[in-house]
């Protein structure tokens, strides 16, 4: 599919780390502040899961659909699956979290946060459902018939969606 090879080449480069989860960083607030700290090198742990859940989405197509290899496929779609899920955690609860209460007195930015988080929940819920119907292995007759448009169209909100967030919601991240 072509808008994953258009989000490579049209993305600046994230150097990759490897996938395992990263130790917890020291906190650069004051040791008197409540709530969620800011993380230096948050924005690009979020940046390098993108590039994976980005890579893994890709080979969804190339090594399960193209490949006609449907346990290949739900393996990816289950490791895609798990690999979203823990980005979202992470983005709800140490991004969304540290936003709102950094930027509480800003209805502005505020606003712009809430839509994005709405916005994202529905997009979670999509792609969740995707997984779900994509799971488990299915007969390749079967998945050719609706499999092409769907992935199709999850990855396009996908990729989108990544472009705004590093390219405008991330920029609000500051200590």
């Amino acid at each position: 599919m072509g808008f994953i090879k258009d989000f490579f080449t049209k993305r600046p480069k994230v150097e990759e780390q490897p996938v395992t989860p990263p130790r917890p960083r020291p906190s650069v607030a004051p040791k008197n502040k409540k709530g969620i700290q800011y993380d230096p090198g948050l924005v690009d742990n979020l940046k390098n899961d993108h590039s994976h859940l980005v890579k893994l989405y890709g080979q969804i197509w190339e090594q399960g659909f193209q490949a006609n290899n449907p346990k290949k496929l739900s393996a990816l779609i289950l490791q895609f699956k798990r690999d979203f899920q823990a980005h979202l955690l992470k983005e709800n609860v140490k991004f969304y979290v540290y936003l709102e209460q950094n930027l509480s007195n800003d209805s502005t930015s505020m606003e712009l946060v809430r839509d994005f988080r709405t916005e994202m929940n529905d997009i979670a819920q999509a792609v969740v459902k995707f997984c779900k119907k994509y799971s488990k292995p299915l007969p390749m007759a079967q998945l050719n018939v609706h499999f092409p448009d769907d992935y199709q169209q999850v990855g396009e909100v996908l990729t989108h969606r990544v472009s705004l967030e590093e390219n405008e919601l991330y920029t609000l991240y500051q200590p």
